[in-house]
């Protein structure tokens, strides 16, 4: 009992003040979601689509503070909305990180982005922007929802007109020597 009630003072001493002392500098508090002054959003919720194709959609990446922002770096992720699809964002896009050019005040720019699908069922996008120096925050924007099908083809890998043509080819061939014997008799 006294061992609980030792615990309990010991507990109650150690105050979050205390541990931020002990915290370095950039972690001892939580940081405004807005301190990056920037905000960013897609112009899409939802995209339906198989898989390898292509599509595109822009982010607007705005500049929400009094002063001009420069050194802000836009990035694409891909997460899977299921927890037995395996995701690697870089199959989806070569392309997933750009640096941004300085942001004049409450000014706004346009990113353009192209994706090709890689895995079918429910994943979903989103693009980040942090400053590269300076402040821990990181703008979020809205996710941008995928219901991406299973691609079934009949022509694997190109096959399906050959395999068709070649067949064809010598039946019409065939058709044509017997016809032309027939016309010698």
């Amino acid at each position: 009992m006294r061992a609980t009630i030792a615990a309990l003072l010991l507990a109650a001493a150690i105050t979050p003040a205390a541990v931020d002392a002990h915290l370095p500098r950039s972690t001892a508090g939580p940081v405004a979601p807005d301190s990056t002054a920037a905000s960013v959003q897609l112009d899409r919720r939802t995209v339906s689509t198989r898989i390898g194709q292509r599509f595109s959609f822009t982010s607007t990446v705005r500049n929400t503070s009094d002063q001009a922002k420069s050194g802000l770096v836009a990035h694409l992720n891909v997460l899977g909305l299921d927890p037995d699809v395996y995701v690697d964002p870089e199959d989806w896009s070569s392309r997933r990180t750009l640096y941004l050019d300085p942001l004049p005040a409450h000014a706004s720019t346009r990113l353009a982005w192209t994706v090709q699908a890689v895995n079918s069922g429910r994943l979903a996008i989103y693009v980040t922007v942090s400053a590269q120096h300076g402040t821990d925050a990181v703008a979020v924007s809205n996710l941008l929802r995928l219901a991406v099908a299973q691609q079934q083809t009949l022509d694997a890998g190109g096959i399906l007109p050959l395999a068709l043509a070649v067949p064809t080819t010598l039946l019409l061939l065939t058709g044509f020597a017997a016809r032309r014997r027939r016309r010698l008799r």
